[in-house]
């Protein structure tokens, strides 16, 4: 009974909608692949992935990943206070941003040479990057305060914007990969300035600057980073060592694979949305049947995206020689370890929220430093040896890892009855 009352709880309704929503949302970009693959060709997908890596690389370091501390702030202090937090967040969201916009200056070469993307274009990502980040703090607005409706249709709303420029600027006016990046910047500005008049006309928003507020942020953001860095190595150490050990147009080619593979991050990311607030919750009451309910819940949901996995070698080699093109085939044989490493990722989610809930993220960012640097020479040496496909069993090894070791400390900082079956009592 435990479990049916789970998946009948607050919990399932808001994760369906946040599911539903996100999985929308990737869809729009997901069509794109058949559409970016013949305009654009392996080389020109190339430069898009790397682009958007450098976008994925730079968002969490704009306002430090303030978001994780504005999402644990809701659940401390009245709706006054929380507006000045946010406030706060937006001072070390400015910091952050002229930090990399020296950086690029310097560096403008260096950055361009590793990943492929002319130097000009690192300004718009930045812009992208930044917009991306206010985006994110409206989103968590609303998922900690139970609105996922309006959650969802924003993420779609700016998706089908990018759609559509995207379309408009590489299918009609034949802008190649530089249209994919305008589209994106165009639909991201509109999105960030949307959500700044937003935020400021529903009094989320209080920028009285506050220096204790942003001691408070930095405490939470600060010892993330090595987690936020070491999470960035673990996701595009495999593309960045492709574009430079094989060539760019193999990176269009893996880029492929992995997008279609990570439509399970897609959902599992989007579980998860409802899943913290919800486990939050239930963990301040401190009832152990609800704890009991939990693990149960959590064993589950690893059988599911086990078998997700497993089923995937079967059916998306074939799929994305449909969708993508016969320039794109080789795709197929990656897709199966990408899927499986998405797997161990979802799990992750699933037992990270517990040192979350603790504020015990400096412990956390131990434990992902230490997988980021057993990362880079085992997907050196797998893609040396294995080519291409070594780097997508790599990432599948390297996030197993990740969950295993998160699961440990999990235990260790928050107690839960993961062997509640070998209790006599």
């Amino acid at each position: 009974m435990g479990l049916k009352k789970i998946y009948k709880s607050s919990l399932f309704k808001a994760s369906g909608l946040y599911t539903v929503s996100s999985v929308l949302n990737a869809a729009i970009p997901f069509l794109l692949i058949p559409i970016l693959t013949r305009e654009l060709g392996a080389a020109d997908y190339g430069i898009v992935s790397m682009a958007a890596i450098l976008i994925n690389i730079l968002t969490p370091f704009m306002g430090l990943s303030g978001n994780g501390a504005v999402q644990r702030k809701y659940y401390e202090v009245d709706q006054k206070a929380f507006a000045k937090y946010i406030g706060n967040a937006f001072y070390i969201l400015v910091g952050s941003a002229l930090s990399f916009l020296l950086l690029f200056i310097v560096f403008n070469k260096q950055i361009s040479s590793l990943t492929e993307v002319p130097g000009k274009w690192l300004y718009a990502i930045l812009i992208i990057a930044i917009s991306q980040f206010i985006s994110l703090l409206l989103l968590t607005i609303w998922q900690v305060t139970n609105k996922p409706i309006k959650y969802g249709v924003f993420q779609i709303t700016q998706s089908i914007v990018n759609f559509g420029l995207t379309l408009l600027l590489v299918v009609l006016f034949k802008m190649d990969w530089e249209g994919r990046i305008l589209g994106q910047l165009g639909a991201l500005v509109v999105g960030a300035l949307f959500c700044i008049q937003y935020m400021y006309r529903k009094s989320y928003v209080d920028f009285t600057f506050d220096w204790n507020e942003i001691k408070d942020i930095l405490r939470f953001s600060l010892p993330l980073i090595p987690h936020t860095l070491g999470g960035l190595l673990i996701a595009f150490t495999d593309r960045l060592l492709i574009t430079n050990m094989i060539g760019i147009e193999e990176t269009g080619v893996y880029t492929v694979a992995y997008q279609i593979g990570s439509v399970l991050g897609v959902v599992t990311s989007s579980f998860n949305n409802a899943y913290v607030p919800w486990l939050f919750t239930k963990l301040k009451a401190g009832i152990y049947d609800d704890k009991i309910k939990i693990v149960k819940f959590t064993y589950a949901y690893f059988a599911i995206l086990l078998l997700i996995a497993v089923t995937s070698a079967y059916l998306l080699p074939w799929f994305i020689s449909i969708i993508a093109g016969k320039a794109f085939e080789s795709a197929g044989s990656y897709t199966f370890w990408i899927v499986l490493g998405y797997a161990f990722n979802g799990m992750y989610f699933m037992v990270t929220g517990f040192v979350f809930y603790t504020k015990k993220t400096g412990l956390l960012s131990k434990v992902t430093f230490f997988v980021a640097i057993v990362n880079f020479p085992l997907c050196y040496f797998l893609l040396k040896s294995l080519g291409t496909v070594g780097a997508a069993i790599s990432m599948t090894i390297v996030f197993g890892l990740s969950f295993i070791l998160t699961w440990v400390l999990s235990a260790r900082v928050f107690p839960m009855p993961w062997f509640f079956f070998l209790d006599r009592k």
